[in-house]
């Protein structure tokens, strides 16, 4: 299994400054602008995970995926243009950008973009949050998870799992918005239960949710508060998930995302662990209580 962890997210927005204030003042990341206008959201040692870019709509433009070396990548990036996957070589300074020795850029069957990558860059200062949040669960694990819309979703599914390597963690069948909803929850070379889940929905922006995890209740509990003081719309109140027993909650960002704020996610054991289907996302909370996304 090639990939090791969701590395990076790259947003398009209209309104930069608006994410600036969200991330420093709600979620507590630290924040710094590049000379091209584009904002770098900071949550660990990495120069950032996050990059919100100039952009007409509010859409997430590509999700990074990491592997451990140069002879991985240029493997999976032969598979690919193996099997017919329009491959774009990023130029150097696009691979500059990013923070990585190499990348390449290409579509899942849904159009979500995807850029695959290896060789972090970074100067590894110390994460300091601006309003004191101790730190986020990354490290091996990766940045968080994120969901991704695929209305084709067995074909999502075979290109994730027999092309990206990833394997099926568990799968959920569900009532929303008036039909049934199946998603497939898949992990890639680390301990977290999902770093992808796919949807079988279209869904605006580009992403279904994302999600960053904190050290504690405590913390996700003043997150919370937080969002409240904003006047940001919750879409689904505190709750505990079925599939990683992961305590979150899930609210709109200011442009429209839909993000999912937890702790306590359980660190798996993949030889040991058995695929499961569910249909019930959570053991307890989590009602869905937006009323206009």
């Amino acid at each position: 299994m090639p990939i090791r962890e969701l590395a990076y997210m790259v947003v398009g927005s209209p309104d930069i400054e608006g994410w600036k204030s969200f991330a420093e003042d709600v979620v507590g990341f630290a924040a710094d602008r590049t000379d091209r206008g584009e904002l770098l959201l900071k949550m660990d040692e990495r120069d950032y995970r996050m990059m919100i870019v100039p952009h007409d709509t509010e859409h997430v433009l590509a999700t990074g995926w990491a592997v451990n070396n140069e002879a991985s990548y240029r493997a999976m990036r032969k598979s690919l243009l193996e099997a017919g996957v329009q491959v774009r070589d990023a130029r150097a300074d696009e691979a500059a950008r990013r923070r990585v020795q190499a990348l390449c850029t290409f579509d899942d069957p849904a159009g979500n973009g995807i850029e695959l990558c290896w060789g972090v860059i970074s100067d590894f200062k110390p994460f300091v949050s601006p309003i004191g949040v101790s730190r986020f669960m990354t490290g091996e694990l990766g940045m968080g998870h994120i969901a991704l819309p695929a209305p084709e979703l067995e074909a999502s599914r075979q290109f994730w799992t027999e092309l990206m390597g990833f394997s099926l963690s568990d799968i959920l069948t569900m009532p929303f918005a008036g039909q049934e909803v199946k998603l497939y929850f898949t992990h890639c070379d680390n301990r977290r239960q999902h770093s992808l889940a796919l949807a079988g929905i279209s869904y605006p922006k580009g992403c279904v949710h994302f999600a960053v995890e904190m050290p504690s209740i405590v913390e996700v509990g003043q997150a919370m508060d937080r969002v409240e003081r904003a006047g940001l719309k919750m879409a689904m109140t505190l709750g505990q998930h079925v599939n990683d027993n992961a305590i979150s909650f899930y609210f709109l960002t200011p442009g429209g995302l839909m993000m999912e704020i937890g702790c306590e996610g359980m660190l798996m054991d993949w030889e040991r662990h058995n695929v499961f289907e569910t249909t019930s996302p959570s053991r307890w909370g989590h009602k869905f209580v937006l009323t206009q996304a």
